[in-house]
């Protein structure tokens, strides 16, 4: 799933010739491919920020528009999960999600929980038809 650049051409970002960085469009669906090569919640949100609708939006602006400190943002949309000391990068918030794929213009990251939530419920399906 490291291979982001190939992914960001598939999802044909739109640009629409918006100015500024505040966006009113609201937040496509990315295709269901595109998701299903996320091994994880930040791959969800490296998409996400790849394929934004504005692609000259800034961290810095993302931070400001979502109310989240600009260096926690730079390390929710790092490729790495660890930094050069070796210390656990910071996530994206759960209660931020949604503010994010707004001005994004996007929904990866909702798309990813929901596609993770829908297979660990078929995995809980079929175990219950298996042992009950």
């Amino acid at each position: 799933m490291r291979t982001l650049d190939s992914l960001e051409s598939r999802a044909q970002p739109s640009n629409g010739g918006e100015s500024g960085h505040a966006m009113a469009v609201a937040a496509r669906f990315l295709p269901a491919d595109l998701i299903a090569r996320c091994a994880s919640y930040r791959d969800a949100c490296l998409i996400a920020w790849q394929c934004r609708s504005n692609p000259n939006l800034q961290k810095r602006s993302l931070a400001e528009l979502c109310g989240l400190y600009a260096p926690h943002v730079t390390d929710f949309f790092n490729e790495e999960g660890m930094d050069a000391k070796g210390s656990k990068r910071r996530e994206l918030p759960a209660e931020k999600i949604a503010d994010v794929e707004r001005v994004l213009g996007n929904r990866a990251i909702s798309q990813y929980l929901a596609r993770r939530g829908m297979l660990t419920l078929m995995e809980e399906v079929i175990a219950a038809r298996t042992h009950g």
